[in-house]
Formats: structure tokens, C-alpha cells, sequence
């Protein structure tokens, strides 16, 4: 059966995982955020929630990339039940797929959040949501993940889990399709870093250009430019 894509879909810049992953760690390892506030630095202002949400799109597609061993590209594009849409090939079929994402936030940012109470309002708010894909973010220690013990929301099309295996956040976990395999758990490692090649559109062609991440102010407008820069490129 083909899927009925909406045109907007189609139209939109998906982004690869690993290059917006590997651009994202080069900024965060090069010592140009020292010193500026930790809600920057963590992609937690309001102002930068669009990059906080593109780095967790662009880690659980590339996990559930390496899980189903297909490439797995992203386009942001919020809407009122999705934050992205993600999309591959099977057979010769272009597939599309909206998805919600949702985090369990570190204990230090809120102590009483807990994983079935976010479980559960994903049940409320989508009760027959069978084209959405839920993809939350554990964003704390994972050592005790009981999946069989949860009440899982049976009104979403997959359920998925991600998050990193250790305070380097090199080595991480995917587990999923809860929703038919609840103890399917693999493990995947943050990309290689890649070189820092940009693809610009030139006169209907692609011409390549090195990138260099220069300091050229200080403050958190910095930070914003940059890592705006990481996600303002076509496909690469």
C-alpha cells in the first residue's frame, strides 16, 4: 500500500544525523562556551529549545538508524502532535514518519518527574494517534529501566526509548518498538567525527567549503549563531 505523503513533507531539508551530531560535539568540546551560562551551554534556554530538540531528533534517528540498519534522516517541523518528521527508504518506497518527542530531564533539573507519570500523559493526549511515533529521551541513569513494569500508551503507531550508557554519552541504548518487543534494547556509539565539510547550494549545484568554528564574540548570541549555523545546510 503507498502512503499518502502531504506535500509539505516532501518539501522540507532533511537533515543526517551524524553531521548535525558531530558539528554539535565539536562546539561543546571546543571551549567556546566556557564560561557562559549553564542553560545555554545545556540548550536549555527557551530561546535555543529548537536545538535541544534537534540534537535528541538527530540521536534518536541515528540509534533507530543503526537499529533497523537503514539511514534514517530528519527535518524539524513542529506541529501540535509532532516535532519532526523522520524518513528512509524501504524497497523503493520513500517512507515518512512523524514523530513526538518527550524527555525524562535529568534529576537535577526536576526530582519528581518520573517515567510512567510521562507515559501516561502521552496515553491522554494521544488516544488514537496510530500514524504518530513517540520517541523519549532518558535523560538520566538507566541501570534500572524495568520496561515489563510500565504501563505503556497503546493509542501511538511506536513507542521508542534512547539515552546515553554513561556520563561520556559515547556509548547509548535505543530500546523499542515497545509496543511490540518491550525488551528489544540495542546499543549504538556517538558518531565519528567527521570533517568539517559544508554543502552549499551554487547556482543549482553543490559546491563544498570548509567550515571553521571561530569565537568571534562572547555571550550566549554566540552560541545561538552557532549552533544555528549547524542546522542552516542542505543535505550533505
Amino acid at each position: 500500500m503507498d502512503q499518502k505523503v502531504p506535500a509539505d513533507w516532501k518539501a522540507l531539508a532533511y537533515l543526517r544525523p551524524a553531521v548535525v551530531l558531530d558539528r554539535l560535539r565539536r562546539i561543546a568540546t571546543s571551549g567556546m562556551l566556557t564560561g557562559l551560562p549553564e542553560d545555554v551551554q545545556n540548550l536549555r534556554r527557551r530561546d535555543l529549545h529548537q536545538f535541544l530538540e534537534g540534537r535528541q531528533a538527530a540521536l534518536f534517528c541515528h540509534g533507530v538508524g543503526r537499529a533497523l540498519g537503514v539511514e534514517v534522516t530528519f527535518a524539524l517541523c513542529e506541529k501540535d502532535d509532532y516535532d519532526f518528521i523522520a524518513t528512509y527508504r524501504q524497497g523503493d518506497a520513500q517512507i515518512f514518519v512523524p514523530v513526538q518527542l518527550k524527555e525524562l530531564v535529568p534529576l537535577q533539573r526536576n526530582r519528581k518527574a518520573d517515567l510512567q507519570s510521562l507515559l501516561d500523559s502521552v496515553s491522554r493526549k494521544y488516544p488514537t494517534s496510530k500514524d504518530l511515533v513517540v520517541a523519549i529521551h532518558i535523560n538520566r541513569d538507566i541501570t534500572d529501566l524495568r520496561t515489563e513494569e510500565l504501563r505503556l500508551p497503546r493509542g501511538v503507531g511506536e513507542l521508542w526509548f534512547f539515552g546515553a550508557r554513561d556520563h561520556t554519552q559515547q556509548r547509548w541504548m535505543i530500546v523499542g518498538d515497545l509496543l511490540r518487543n518491550p525488551n528489544l534494547v540495542r546499543e549504538f556509539n556517538y558518531p565519528r567525527p567527521q570533517s568539517y565539510i559544508w554543502q552549499q547550494k551554487l547556482d543549482g549545484l553543490y559546491g563544498q567549503r570548509n567550515v571553521s568554528w571561530v569565537a568571534r564574540s562572547v555571550g550566549s548570541d554566540f552560541y545561538y549563531s552557532v549552533a544555528r549555523a549547524a542546522f542552516v545546510f542542505l543535505r550533505s
